[in-house]
């Protein structure tokens, strides 16, 4: 949690005036630092949300069926996908440019270099059409998308220790009491889809409490309790006098104004010369829940982009890999969804977690690999961009199912049965074994070794279960006589 003692950064920054032109991003980072919320709440029901058309001192609830309005949809440049701004716009409900001079200094800080903030707010839109979905679905006014700009730029920021992290930088205990899990593997914090939920919890719960979106902002900053005694009443007629004689830290007054500010920015962009960014084809991000983990590589070559694009996407996944104690969902490009699917669900389960790259020394072809791995040539075709019946050249470089082998990263097909195996006959499970990857690093037949233990590609393997290597009447030191996980 950054406390008071963080805060003259944003003071030196405002003092920079000019200058910031010539710092352009750096400058508006620093602009927009800001503190955490402390504090963490069980999910609310969504209150109503507010539209003011027009800035005014405070914002009163809108008639039921301005509530229930079909939000407007403007053309981008990227058919099918809506001005996110235009969006925005219908659903602010606080008040605008002319709340006080704060809300125009800020605004004005934030603009100093306009090509700087746009490339801020094309670098966050990923992330920032999530949280605008959050936000419609739940009727939040459409200001507190910007809440995860001035916390972090929506950037997923990861830290280690008693520290705020991700897009809503929250601290590690306000995420757990908030329902998200954090472990060596898997930071919630960082996971965006999640994050932005347990957030929005919180605030939605700050204005069931005090009844004013204004103030829900200042408890997310510095935490429901400091405030509890200073706002008596649950109210939202407050004049913007009365929120100002709130006695809290300068700089929780200062982290409304700022909020308010990059608003009173989409709102005008033309009064700060500001122009908006529209999304691109893959900014529009979909949510998939999965009943198993995957592989991050395959997941990438499943939707169509670079590895570190999505690891980006879902940063949750701390070391670039789905552990089996975290949730299991990806947010990928929505249009890349279908075939993502499809092809994901031509594969076995078993043989989603492990995937490794790679270079082929001899010619050969897909349909070979996928007898060996007992997978579907048309999906394992299309995880690596080739045809199922294309001849594969040495040299081609491939997407596996399995682990890599230690000795090196140059194959031709999976090996053969060999006295490679296990001396012993008997391979015992490890943690993100396989059936699949045990056949191929024992070199024995997927089909052989599934019948050689009662087993089915369904089985769910246990650490420390012992796998038979051979069948039952061959002779092999130390076999055993059943299949079965150590009592």
């Amino acid at each position: 949690m950054r406390r008071a003692a963080d805060k003259p950064r944003d003071w030196r920054l405002a003092a920079l005036g000019g200058s910031c032109t010539a710092l352009g991003i750096a400058c508006l980072m620093l602009a927009a630092c800001s503190s955490t919320p402390m504090r963490s709440g069980a999910p609310v029901g969504a209150p109503p949300i507010v539209v003011a058309p027009e800035p005014v001192a405070a914002a009163p609830p809108p008639p039921a069926a301005a509530a229930e309005a079909t939000v407007p949809v403007a053309a981008t440049s990227v058919p099918g996908v809506p001005s996110p701004w235009q969006r925005l716009r219908f659903r602010f409900g606080m008040p605008g440019c002319d709340y006080n001079p704060a809300v125009r200094h800020w605004a004005h800080v934030y603009t100093q270099s306009t090509n700087a903030f746009s490339g801020s707010l094309s670098d966050a839109m990923p992330f920032l059409l999530v949280v605008m979905d959050e936000l419609e679905r739940r009727k939040v006014p459409g200001e507190f998308a910007f809440l995860p700009y001035i916390e972090s730029t929506y950037t997923p920021i990861a830290t280690s220790g008693d520290h705020a992290a991700g897009i809503w930088q929250l601290m590690p205990d306000t995420a757990k009491e908030a329902g998200l899990t954090i472990t060596s593997d898997y930071d919630g914090r960082l996971d965006v889809a999640a994050s932005t939920k347990a957030a929005l919890d919180l605030v939605q719960r700050y204005y069931d409490e005090f009844g004013d979106w204004r103030i829900a902002d200042m408890a997310y900053n510095a935490g429901e309790y400091g405030l509890r005694g200073m706002v008596p009443d649950n109210r939202d007629d407050r004049t913007p006098n009365e929120i100002a004689r709130i006695r809290v830290h300068p700089g929780v007054h200062e982290h409304l104004a700022k909020l308010l500010a990059v608003a009173c920015v989409i709102s005008q962009p033309e009064r700060f010369k500001v122009n908006l960014p529209d999304p691109d084809w893959d900014d529009r991000l979909v949510l998939i829940e999965l009943p198993a983990p995957v592989d991050l590589e395959l997941a990438a070559r499943l939707a169509g982009v670079e590895p570190a694009k999505l690891q980006h996407w879902n940063a949750g996944y701390t070391h670039g890999r789905m552990p089996a104690n975290a949730p299991h969902h990806l947010l990928i490009p929505q249009l890349r969804r279908v075939t993502f699917e499809q092809t994901l669900g031509k594969l076995p389960q078993y043989a989603w977690r492990d995937w490794h790259p790679v270079t082929l020394k001899l010619p050969e072809t897909m349909q070979l690999f996928a007898a060996e791995t007992d997978l579907d040539a048309s999906a394992l075709a299309a995880v690596n961009g080739v045809d199922a019946d294309a001849p594969l050249a040495p040299g081609t470089h491939l997407l596996l199912p399995g682990r890599a082998a230690n000795d090196s990263a140059h194959v031709d097909v999976m090996p053969a049965p060999s006295p490679t195996r296990s001396a012993s006959g008997i391979a015992t499970v490890h943690a993100g074994d396989t059936l699949w990857a045990i056949a191929h690093q024992q070199g024995v037949h997927l089909d052989d070794l599934m019948r050689w233990n009662g087993l089915s590609k369904k089985t769910t393997l246990h650490l420390g279960q012992h796998l038979r290597l051979t069948a039952p009447d061959a002779p092999a030191g130390g076999a055993v006589t059943a299949a079965t996980a150590p009592n």
